[in-house]
């Protein structure tokens, strides 16, 4: 290899006039520092600026997926939750609504086939509406499939028909 840079040193660059590699050397000095910064120094800098502007997006949603991974990762360890039958369901409806005096305000509760209670309250207010929903959701796992709610000319009123229903039959 060394001999071979030795023979084309010789061909290509000895054998040349004086004048001829001061004019070539001349051009690679003043050559060098502008391909240098056309072909290296200014996309590099672009790219840092692009970098810039997408990271802190990046790194949103590396945060967001980190919190998705683990609420993924609660929801698989979550024990699965037994599916009450449709009287069953009616039956712990109707306890709760008596343990959070909303019985009076409940004009009618119909179990459905396979694990589901359709409901329907004509004046409820809505705060004590949502306060029991989350109680039958975080204690006995009875979640709303559909809602409709719609308000009464009283202030905080409003007349509901929901479906509830309790895990899923398999």
């Amino acid at each position: 290899m060394k001999t071979r840079w030795q023979e084309l040193r010789t061909k290509y660059w000895i054998n040349r006039p004086a004048h001829e590699r001061r004019m070539i050397t001349i051009a690679v000095i003043i050559l060098l520092p502008i391909v240098y910064y056309y072909l290296l120094w200014q996309p590099a800098h672009q790219a840092v600026k692009k970098l810039q502007f997408t990271l802190p997006s990046l790194q949103a949603q590396l945060l967001k997926m980190k919190d998705q991974a683990a609420e993924v990762d609660m929801l698989r360890h979550r024990p699965v939750i037994s599916a009450l039958d449709a009287t069953s369901l009616k039956s712990s409806v109707t306890d709760s609504a008596s343990r959070h005096q909303l019985s009076g305000s409940i004009t009618s509760l119909e179990a459905q086939e396979p694990n589901a209670v359709h409901l329907t309250c004509d004046a409820i207010s809505f705060s004590a509406w949502i306060n029991w929903l989350h109680e039958l959701e975080q204690e006995q796992h009875i979640r709303a499939d559909a809602i409709s709610i719609s308000p009464l000319a009283q202030a905080g009123m409003v007349k509901i028909s929901a479906t509830l229903t309790n895990g899923s039959l398999q």
